[in-house]
């Protein structure tokens, strides 16, 4: 299963990001948010998604990944901020942001166990994904498959056929047909809008994914250096070598046992009415 996972992740740049959080908590056994999905997935995004932001390799966007159905509506949403540094990556995500049309109940699952805000810190020149949960204080490390960071770090063939001139997300763009050969010779497709007023960035992915649509748009994009220290563990967090792990640690153990032991709370009866005399 994780082979799987990690081929995909290679080449499917939304739903790679998306695995991140909600795979990731989909693990744990206590939170099932994406039962349709195929398993646990790593944290991180995707070589192929890297390979298309170009010469654009330091900047900070609000993004958002939809995953819409074959009737193209939107089944889950989630915003995050999406941050990189050449080959480091940061992916913030806050979990009350996120839609979910098949489990709505599912930040009310999260947050008592402390897992409702996630950050994902990709780092391919060490063959490591950290997952953070701040708060938890805690950190998960969790080893890279090689496929994966070999992705990261080797240039991909890319081939673009202009499709049209349209606007998307308030920019001018160019549509184009992409077709990325990855290091193991896999093709991997896509639709981008490139805004032309935006140094070429790739304004939104979409990519298919069975009978989903897969959609990753980006907003408000800086071309800012971020502190390299930001795609560091922070210190004095407490680190677990897998998900299930940190979940039978002390800090999930003691939210669990408040959230058991909080009584349900009794309606308020209505007063009665005052007597007539």
């Amino acid at each position: 299963m994780r082979k799987l996972i990690a081929r995909r992740a290679v080449g499917n740049p939304g739903r790679s990001i998306l695995l991140s959080t909600l795979l990731t908590l989909g693990w744990l056994g206590e939170v099932r948010l994406v039962a349709q999905f195929d398993g646990p997935g790593l944290p991180g995004v995707t070589a192929s998604l890297v390979q298309l932001f170009g010469t654009n390799t330091a900047f900070t966007a609000q993004a958002e990944v939809q995953i819409l159905g074959p009737n193209q509506k939107e089944r889950v949403g989630l915003p995050m901020i999406f941050t990189r540094l050449e080959g480091k990556i940061r992916v913030e995500v806050d979990m009350a942001r996120m839609r979910n049309r098949e489990q709505p109940d599912a930040l009310a699952r999260l947050t008592p166990l402390g897992l409702d805000r996630v950050i994902s810190l990709i780092r391919p020149e060490q063959r490591t994904t950290w997952v953070l949960f701040p708060n938890l204080a805690s950190v998960v490390k969790l080893a890279m498959p090689s496929a994966e960071a070999d992705a990261f770090l080797q240039n991909a063939k890319l081939e673009r056929t202009r499709l049209a001139l349209e606007k998307m997300e308030g920019h001018p763009c160019v549509k184009y047909r992409v077709v990325i050969t990855d290091p193991q010779a896999q093709n991997h497709e896509a639709t981008v809008w490139s805004a032309t007023d935006l140094r070429d960035f790739p304004v939104c992915v979409a990519t298919r994914e069975g009978s989903d649509t897969v959609v990753m748009r980006f907003r408000q994009v800086q071309f800012t250096r971020a502190d390299a220290k930001v795609f560091e563990p922070p210190a004095g967090y407490s680190k677990y070598a897998d998900m299930q792990t940190l979940m039978a640690g002390p800090a999930v153990k003691h939210l669990r046992g408040q959230a058991n032991s909080t009584p349900a709370r009794t309606p308020a009866r209505p007063a009665s009415p005052p007597k007539k005399k």
